[in-house]
Parts: structure tokens; C-alpha cells; sequence
């Protein structure tokens, strides 16, 4: 990832174009800026997926060559966060989206017009970002891009140069990131964050179950998604394990709000369209609050 994009941001914006182009009341989500982020094979599935009667295929192709986790548990947490993000949004004055890859609610989401959006993410990643932004002739005032290496740079100095506020209160999303990181790079990250919440700060994160990663716990999907984010550059590095992540958080000076697993984040609405889809155990949203 040091020299080029992300490529799971890249599949991300392909599955939540995919999703978008369902039908009506068949989607939990609408985000029509996620196309323009995929290339190559992602933009044609995506452009696939806009076709009146075979459209609908283009997600059961991703899903051949991805496993039966990777798409519904995308869906299931992005829904969750934009929940959570708009129900917050009237009690803080700033978002930051740490490793914000394509991530197009500064755009899509009604609730963050009045807030200061900081999109935090790796130099590589942001190049194109906002190359994408200013081709499609989207609105980005309110958005200040911030680029870090999470490994490697001082986020909090960043942060603070680029003028995010720690005096006003902040929603931090850090959406399919920590499992991607080492686990130093997750603790000065959780650190900075703390240092920078003020009073009603809240956090938003996703994480990997860390059984996935030494063996410990089986899940169906667990090899082949793996495998293919190993194969894509990108292997997980990190995880936690769901029994631990009160202490966890804790430890470092936050509390547990909320910790559910991707399977379940979509709250029942896939059944209530009448969808067969199901997202996965082994992929966790969680919500804290800075203690």
C-alpha cells in the first residue's frame, strides 16, 4: 500500500455501487459516488449491476470470486455506521474518518453538512481520492483532507495543522483499518484519539476477530477471505477477540458502547427485504466513548 491505492478501498466502493444499484427497497443503502472509485474489472461489474434483469448477477459474480462474507458484511457495516454517524451528528462539530479510503459520506449523508469533515488516509489512497472528487465535480467544501501513514506519521500533529479542533466534540470512524495495521500502529493510533476527544467524543471502529488470524476459531468464510486479501497485498495483521474488547478499550481510556458482528449489524433488515444475505462472525463494528 506504500505506493498505490487501496485496493480493498477499491472493492469497497464496488460493493456499495453494487448495492446502490439494486432496486428500490431492495438496498439498505444509497451511495451514487461509489462507482467512479472502481477500474478495471470492479467498474465493469459495477456497470453490470445497472442493467434492468441481469443486474442482479453481478453481485452473485463477487461473490464466486470473493467468498459469501466479504459483500454482505460491507453492506451491514456501512449501514450501521451511517446510522450511528447521522444519530450522532447533532451532538458533535467535527467527523474524522481515519483511513477514510473512498469513503463518500461527506457527500452522501445529509446530517454532516454542518460538520467539519477530516479525511484522514494513507498519501497513496488520498491521491487518487481526491483526484476522483474533483473529476466527478463533487462538493468538498467542509472536507479537509489529511494525509497519514498510520505506521509512521504523527497523527495528532497532522490532525491539529490541518485544524481539527480537541476543544469540540468529535464522532472518529476508523472503518476497515485496525485489521490491516500492527498492533503498536493500533495503540498510538486508539492514544492519539483519546488525546484529541473532548467531552461527547465518540468512536466508531471495526475489527477482525483475532481467532482468524493464529487458528484458534473456525469460520466458514475465514479461509478464502484470508487468502484473498493476502493475494490482494493487503494480509490482516491484527484482531481482537469480541470477549476482550471491554478491557480492551478500557485499558485505554475508552468504554464500550455497543459490539456486534457484522452477521447481526444489519438489524434484521436483509430478512425484511427478503434477501438470503448474511454478513459474518468473524467481522465486528463497535462503538465507544471516550471514558
Amino acid at each position: 500500500m506504500q505506493d498505490r491505492a487501496s485496493f480493498t478501498a477499491e472493492t469497497v466502493a464496488l460493493v456499495r455501487a453494487l448495492e446502490t444499484h439494486r432496486g428500490a427497497g431492495r438496498r439498505l443503502f444509497v451511495d451514487p459516488f461509489a462507482e467512479p472509485f472502481t477500474r478495471g474489472r470492479l467498474r465493469f461489474l459495477a456497470r453490470w449491476s445497472r442493467l434492468a434483469v441481469v443486474g442482479p448477477m453481478a453481485a452473485w459474480v463477487y461473490d464466486r470470486f470473493a467468498g459469501r462474507g466479504p459483500r454482505p458484511s460491507a453492506v451491514a457495516r456501512t449501514r450501521f455506521i451511517d446510522d450511528e454517524v447521522t444519530d450522532r451528528a447533532g451532538s458533535v462539530d467535527q467527523l474524522v474518518l481515519l483511513g477514510a479510503g473512498f469513503d463518500t459520506r461527506a457527500h452522501r449523508l445529509p446530517a454532516l453538512r454542518e460538520l467539519t469533515v477530516f479525511e484522514v488516509d494513507h498519501p497513496a489512497t488520498q491521491v487518487r481520492k481526491t483526484a476522483v472528487v474533483a473529476g466527478e465535480g463533487l462538493d468538498a467544501r467542509g472536507v479537509v483532507y489529511v494525509a497519514v501513514d498510520f505506521e509512521h506519521d504523527d497523527l495528532r500533529r497532522e490532525l491539529v495543522a490541518a485544524g481539527f479542533d480537541p476543544s469540540r466534540p468529535a464522532m472518529f470512524v476508523w472503518e476497515g483499518v485496525t485489521n490491516y495495521l500492527s498492533g503498536d500502529a493500533v495503540d498510538a493510533t486508539l492514544a492519539t484519539v483519546r488525546g484529541l476527544a473532548a467531552p461527547g467524543s465518540a468512536l466508531v471502529f471495526t475489527y477482525v476477530h483475532a481467532g482468524v488470524l493464529d487458528g484458534s476459531e473456525t469460520f466458514p468464510e475465514a479461509a478464502r477471505w484470508v487468502h484473498n486479501v493476502q493475494q490482494a497485498g493487503e494480509p490482516w495483521t491484527f484482531g481482537l477477540r469480541p470477549a476482550e474488547v471491554t478491557e480492551f478499550l478500557e485499558a485505554r481510556g475508552f468504554t464500550l458502547v455497543t459490539d456486534v458482528s457484522t452477521r447481526d449489524a444489519d438489524g434484521g433488515r436483509f430478512a425484511a427485504l427478503g434477501r438470503r444475505d448474511a454478513g459474518s462472525e468473524l467481522y465486528h463494528v463497535a462503538v465507544a466513548e471516550a471514558a
